[in-house]
């Protein structure tokens, strides 16, 4: 067997859905920014080391957004694996979490840096006039219905965008 093919470098992350009520948060994220920029997205980021993906969610919404959250708030939705498209490969856990208001409670050099706080009703999501992150595509009705935990496994071409995707499902 090849082992070419398990020698790329992974990353691991988080990305979170902040809810109020119908309504979700995205970051567009900075054109400044290596990953993603100029498209919508939900907040989140890198893991630190030994940190594991739920703590990791709390630490990055409350960096991000200023919302300090706690476990009860927090629902893992699903794992997406992601390859290619980037110089490495991603395994990122989604989550759903619970906010009490719409306020963002950071101050304006933080918000420059990540990007332009944008919320949406859940069902405009899809039909925005702003570019998703592609895998959002394939999982953000799962996100919002919460009835399923969602495994992606997508292979990525060079502007990011999904070419196959193998999408499993697990009832709650």
């Amino acid at each position: 067997m090849d082992d070419t093919i398990y020698r790329r470098l992974v990353q691991t992350s988080v990305t979170c859905f902040l809810h109020h009520g119908d309504n979700y948060l995205f970051v567009k994220r900075s054109l400044k920014k290596r990953i993603d920029p100029g498209r919508l997205n939900g907040v989140g980021g890198r893991l630190e080391p030994g940190e594991n993906y739920l703590d990791a969610a709390i630490r990055e919404t409350e960096e991000e957004t200023g919302y300090k959250v706690n476990v009860e708030d927090v629902r893992l939705a699903g794992v997406v694996k992601l390859h290619g498209g980037y110089p490495e490969d991603w395994i990122m856990c989604f989550f759903k979490i619970e906010v009490p208001h719409m306020n963002i409670a950071l101050d304006d050099k933080l918000k420059e840096e990540e990007g332009e706080f944008i919320w949406l009703h859940k069902d405009k999501i899809l039909d925005s006039e702003y570019d998703l992150v592609d895998d959002l595509n394939y999982c953000m009705q799962e996100i919002i219905n919460g009835k399923e935990l969602f495994f992606i496994t997508a292979q990525l071409d060079e502007k990011q965008k999904l070419t196959v995707a193998s999408v499993s499902k697990q009832m709650m």
